[in-house]
């Protein structure tokens, strides 16, 4: 008895532990964790269509920051000539949202991965 009482408690802990790593994970970035409540405020803020200059929100640098059909996207920077960030997109599928938008004259195929909550990294390629 008091074995399987024993083996029931370290079940039950082994529970608890994944359910709490599985909550508590982090995004792999650690900065984005600690701007996304900024990022989400200024997100929040913006309307269809605008775009805003370098600027900086929760201590992360943007080159650019620009809303489209939604989706905000905080480009970083470039490299090798393809933009690269993050979006947050709490509709949803940033992609199926922004795939007949047009950015600029020079074509940008979007890429994104769920990061969590409304976020993802962004990755445009030319």
């Amino acid at each position: 008895m008091v074995r399987a009482l024993a083996v029931v408690g370290v079940l039950i802990l082994g529970g608890v532990m994944v359910v709490a790593l599985v909550a508590f994970r982090g995004t792999g970035d650690p900065r984005l964790s600690a701007a996304s409540a900024e990022m989400e405020a200024v997100a929040r803020t913006m309307r269809d269509g605008e775009r805003l200059g370098p600027r900086t929100v929760g201590g992360m640098a943007f080159e650019e920051v620009r809303r489209e059909q939604g989706v905000v996207v905080f480009q970083e920077g470039e490299n090798l000539a393809s933009p690269y960030g993050y979006a947050w997109s709490p509709q949803g599928d940033p992609a199926r949202r922004l795939q007949d938008v047009v950015w600029s004259d020079d074509h940008v195929d979007h890429s994104f991965e769920h990061l969590r909550d409304g976020f993802y990294s962004w990755q445009g390629r030319r």
